[in-house]
């Protein structure tokens, strides 16, 4: 975990801004394209895979060298292209190494380790971050998701794996791999994509059903569906995440566009990449190209009349607000109400005489 961002009643703490660009990848042509992530302006080809090592992209990922490290299912591997260039550096993860067998998900980790779901087998397999050597089988078969496709640490900790073929989010001790129960199964038919909002609920791309479904993201429990295909007119959505001015953003595989909508409300904005954009041809995962310089959000906190009042940038992607009535004390996740105005996110509560502590960590 980075060291996490405290204030206390008000106070500001380092913040700078930065655009990133938007890479998707196009997995019916085997490509990775570039897209601006404010306007969706095309940017070109990324990686243009003229060699034809590359085969049916999912997942993307940036590696803690800044190279782009992509989930070639069609040929079981985890390719590697320069972070600036998108020019080819080889087979990171080779064919079939440790039972690769169609990888979807890649995610870096600060343990040094990189995992990738494998959804032929069941599995979430870990490697070498440095090397790409196979270390071990994380997650196994018998841990109850049957085609694992996304995967994201949550805020506790814990791993949260999308089953695809049995229609369900199953959570793993993040430290052992231990299946820890199903977290969560309604409106879920072929889901993909699967992130944890600024609101701390999760939010989970049901495919057959064209729908996003938002979770409680402590008990699992189906709150709503903010996003349908009459709103937003999703065609078996993938890939989902939330940009870095806060809306979230859902890849609409069979129509080959990227939806935008407002977090809390799930109100369709527009397409910020339309349908066949660039040559988009089978939108699947996607992922914003990181700035150069790290970006450390500011957490606002004040009074404002009977309420504590605190805000932090739309761009602190990722993040996700603490409070704790001591420092060293217990944290606790904050669950709730979060809005987003003016380019920040604001979270309220009522004033009490009892101090109290917010802090943003980053799993």
């Amino acid at each position: 975990m980075r060291s996490p961002l405290l204030a206390r009643l008000s106070g500001l703490l380092l913040t700078t801004t930065a655009t990133a660009e938007l890479l998707v990848s196009s997995h019916n042509d085997s490509r990775v394209l570039r897209f601006d992530e404010a306007s969706g302006t095309s940017l070109g080809v990324f990686v243009a895979n003229a060699g034809g090592q590359l085969s049916a992209p999912h997942g993307l990922a940036f590696g803690p060298d800044g190279h782009l490290y992509v989930a070639s299912a069609g040929n079981d591997s985890v390719l590697r292209y320069d972070g600036v260039t998108g020019a080819f550096l080889g087979a990171f993860v080779p064919a079939g190494s440790g039972g690769l067998d169609y990888p979807v998900a890649l995610v870096f980790r600060p343990d040094g380790l990189l995992y990738v779901s494998s959804q032929l087998s069941n599995q979430v397999l870990r490697y070498d971050a440095t090397t790409g050597a196979f270390v071990d089988v994380f997650v196994t078969a018998a841990g109850g998701v049957n085609g694992p496709s996304d995967m994201v640490f949550g805020p506790d900790g814990s791993l949260y794996v999308v089953g695809r073929f049995n229609n369900r989010v199953v959570r793993f001790d993040g430290q052992s791999g231990a299946a820890l129960g199903i977290f969560a199964t309604t409106n879920l038919q072929q889901p993909f994509g699967l992130r944890f909002g600024p609101d701390g609920y999760l939010y989970v791309v049901s495919g057959n059903r064209a729908t996003v479904e938002r979770f409680h993201g402590v008990t699992g429990a189906w709150l709503d569906t903010p996003v349908t295909a009459a709103t937003a007119g999703l065609n078996f959505p993938v890939g989902l995440a939330f940009a870095p001015d806060g809306t979230l953003l859902v890849a609409s595989f069979s129509n080959s566009k990227l939806a935008r909508c407002e977090v809390s409300s799930g109100v369709y904005l527009n397409d910020l990449v339309s349908s066949g954009s660039n040559g988009l041809n089978g939108s699947n995962f996607f992922v914003f190209r990181p700035p150069t310089t790290p970006v450390e959000p500011a957490l606002q906190v004040a009074q404002d009349g009977a309420e504590v009042v605190a805000r932090w940038p739309v761009t602190a992607s990722g993040w996700t607000l603490q409070t704790s009535n001591d420092l060293a004390g217990v944290w606790s996740r904050y669950v709730g109400p979060v809005t987003r105005t003016a380019g920040q996110y604001e979270q309220r509560q009522p004033r009490t005489s009892a101090r109290a502590f917010r802090r943003l960590v980053r799993p």
